[in-house]
Order: structure tokens, then sequence, then C-alpha cells
């Protein structure tokens, strides 16, 4: 129960379309109910990554709705039914909580990514006690309203493809976006391509920090991201890169209030630091 609870707090938006599909399943019994989450999409349109889905799958079985055999997922309809008011009472109640929370209170929630290969045991009990790096990061991406820092030395061009997308979307919806790098440094063409972009969009900035040489060298290593001003915040491990949020192991921090107000004020000085760079 306290991992579906933990998935709920997290993601609020990931397990109600999880459970729509499941809810219209016909049989007692379903073998394998992984295929039908596949081409599942959140309730703002964009489909869920293997990640996410894996998440809700997990979610789903900590309360025994699904057993899990291998990588073959069963869905049992007779306990999902008689789960059905336990968990839009702990989806309702979340909700109203994360209403009610105050500007001054302050959380901080594990997230992690891990290689595909990790041991099955191994693989569960860090499920059991953190969320899923990628989807929890991209989640802070998509909750911003007003404005979004993202900030990583490294970008590859998958992720910075990518990113350019969710960023596009926000933007058009009158989002301030800056992103920040390590630019200004034999950034390759493909990435080079693809922010470019999104240069010339009002309300962005692709700006970069490293400067000097050998000792006198000033940049950043940090990976970080603040949604709106601080309202969401997000301190982890993982590069911008494919391998970091799909193949390795990386650890991060959800978080949210006075600590998050905190990382965004300093976000923005180094902003300050930073430099436009050129297409």
């Amino acid at each position: 129960m306290k991992l579906y609870v933990l998935t709920v707090k997290s993601h609020p938006w990931l397990l109600p379309p999880v459970e729509d599909v499941f809810r219209n399943v016909d049989g007692d019994t379903t073998n394998d109910v992984s295929k039908l989450a596949r081409g599942i999409r959140a309730r703002d349109g964009r489909p869920l990554s293997d990640n996410e889905v894996l998440v809700a799958l997990t979610a789903l079985c900590d309360i025994g709705v699904l057993e899990r055999s291998g990588a073959r997922y069963k869905l049992n309809k007779l306990r999902f039914a008689e789960t059905e008011q336990l968990r839009c009472g702990v989806q309702e109640t979340v909700a109203v909580l994360s209403e009610n929370s105050t500007d001054a209170e302050s959380e901080v929630q594990l997230c992690v990514s891990l290689p595909p290969s990790l041991l099955p045991t191994a693989e569960h009990v860090i499920r059991e006690s953190s969320t899923d790096l990628r989807s929890s990061l991209l989640d802070v991406l998509a909750s911003a309203k007003r404005s979004l820092i993202l900030a990583s030395p490294f970008w590859d061009a998958d992720t910075t493809t990518e990113m350019v997308s969710l960023v596009r979307k926000k933007l058009a919806s009158g989002v301030h976006v800056c992103l920040l790098g390590r630019f200004s440094r034999d950034l390759p063409n493909t990435v080079k391509s693809q922010l470019a972009k999104i240069a010339d969009e009002p309300g962005c900035a692709i700006l970069s920090w490293f400067e000097g040489t050998g000792a006198e060298t000033q940049t950043f290593h940090f990976k970080a991201i603040s949604a709106d001003r601080g309202q969401r915040g997000y301190v982890g491990s993982a590069n911008m890169t494919v391998s970091s949020l799909r193949s390795r192991m990386e650890l991060g921090v959800i978080l949210t209030g006075k600590v998050a107000a905190q990382l965004d004020r300093i976000l923005r000085v180094v902003t300050t630091m930073a430099s436009p760079i050129r297409m």
C-alpha cells in the first residue's frame, strides 16, 4: 500500500489513465496487461513512457491488483473491483492535501534511474524506496506554468530533441524557459541543430557557462530544474543524456516548498554569470 500512495503523491496524473484502461478489460484475469498499457496517454495527451508504465504497474502490484510473473503482469479483475473505492480515496486524499499544503512546507522525494539489467530483487527494493527519475523529472518540466530553468552540463542529441519538443509546448503556452549547459565548448552539430529550433522563440534563453582554462576555469557540474520560480524543483546526478536517464544508475530529489525556492534563487544567480550561445 505504501508504494501505491507514494506513486499517487509523486505522479498524481499517472495512475488514473492506466486504471481507466484496466477498468474496461473483459474477463476475470488477463495475462500480460503490460501490452494494454502501451500507447496509454496522460490527461494532457502525452504518451506514457515505458518507465512511467513500469512505475504504474509496480504500484498496482503493491495493492494486489496486478501479479508479476517475470516480465508479465496479470490483472486480477476481482481485486481491481474490490479496491476501487480504496484507490479513489487515496487519490482524492492526496489531491486535497496537495491543495492545502503551504509554501513554507518542504518535501523531498527521492528518485532513481536504473540499469536495464539490474537484478529483479535489487530493482524491487530500490523501487519501493523511490520513484522513477526520468518520469519524475519530466513531471516537474510539464508542471511549469510561468517559468522554467533547466540546467545540465552535458546534453546529447536524443535527449535534446525530447527536451526541445517539450519546451516548444511550454513556450507556446507562455512559459519563460531558460536552458543552461556547457554549450560553448565543442557543441555537437546534432545538439546545436535541435537547440536552434527554439533559440529565437520569444521567452526562450539558451545559455552557456564555461569560462577560462585549467585552474582558472569557471563552470558548473550540478543538474537541476526549477519550475515557476521554485514551486517545484529537481537536483540530481543525471545529465541530459540517454545514458544517464535510461541505462545508468542515477539519483535525484524532487523538491517543494522553501528548499525549492532556495534552489530557484541559486539558479537565477548562476544564469547571470552565463552567456547566450550563438547558433
